[in-house]
């Protein structure tokens, strides 16, 4: 067996593990929470507060498990993800993650622009995944006002550079290579989210031979910035 064939066999075996594990977890997680529910139930009239600031935490612990358990599969099913790469116009990429992130972009009140976007080979629905965790990453961390996110193209020799930037809270430039590993996180628990979003995206470009960096500072917003091939 040759060695990529050998690779790619392993890496089916781990994602193989990894939805069993996902799968197995999310049983006991059930009973935990309905179980809590059910406590709730039988506490609702009653004035033992630490009673209930116990029940309130197992309720939040669940959450943030049924969370992080969803966000992994999310992964693992990128990480595994079979492209199919076509002609695919950026801007209708937008589009579509624009209307199906509406609820969420009218509850943040985020705006979003673009310059004209160009056509690249790629896989559509894969793209798509970009776009959307560089948009909610805008919105979760947002500065004081509304979200502004605004999507830019520019061509340098054999590549395309697509750059989205937003006026949210940024951070000090030292932290930009941990953005894109596995559950790295920088504004801490205050934040939702597992640190996955980014290190998907990233992947997702190394499969289409991109690239992927940011440019930011503390309160200045921050610029994130990714290359696909022209051809």
């Amino acid at each position: 067996m040759a060695p990529e064939e050998e690779l790619e066999k392993a890496r089916a075996a781990f994602r193989d593990f990894m939805y069993r594990a996902i799968h197995d977890l999310h049983q006991p997680l059930r009973a935990v929470t309905t179980s809590a529910e059910m406590l709730e139930g039988i506490y609702a009239d009653a004035t033992d507060e630490r009673a209930t600031k116990c029940l309130h935490f197992i309720r939040e612990g669940t959450d943030q498990m049924a969370r992080l358990l969803r966000d992994i599969a999310g992964y693992c099913d990128g990480e595994g993800l079979d492209l199919h790469p076509a002609p695919v116009n950026l801007t209708a990429v937008l589009t579509q993650v624009q209307q199906k992130m509406a609820e969420e972009l009218s509850k943040s009140g985020a705006v979003i622009t673009h310059d004209p976007l160009p056509a690249v080979t790629c896989d559509f629905y894969a793209m798509a995944t970009v776009f959307r965790h560089l948009i909610d990453n805008a919105c979760k961390f947002r500065g004081t006002e509304a979200p502004a996110i605004h999507f830019a193209s520019t061509r340098q020799d054999a590549e395309w550079i697509i750059s989205v930037r937003d006026n949210g809270l940024g951070f000090k430039i030292e932290y930009a290579a941990g953005l894109f590993q596995p559950f790295k996180r920088l504004h801490g628990k205050e934040y939702p989210g597992n640190g996955l979003g980014l290190a998907l995206a990233k992947r997702i470009l190394d499969r289409h031979g991109g690239r992927i960096w940011v440019e930011s500072a503390p309160g200045q917003g921050s610029t994130f910035s990714f290359s696909l091939p022209v051809d």
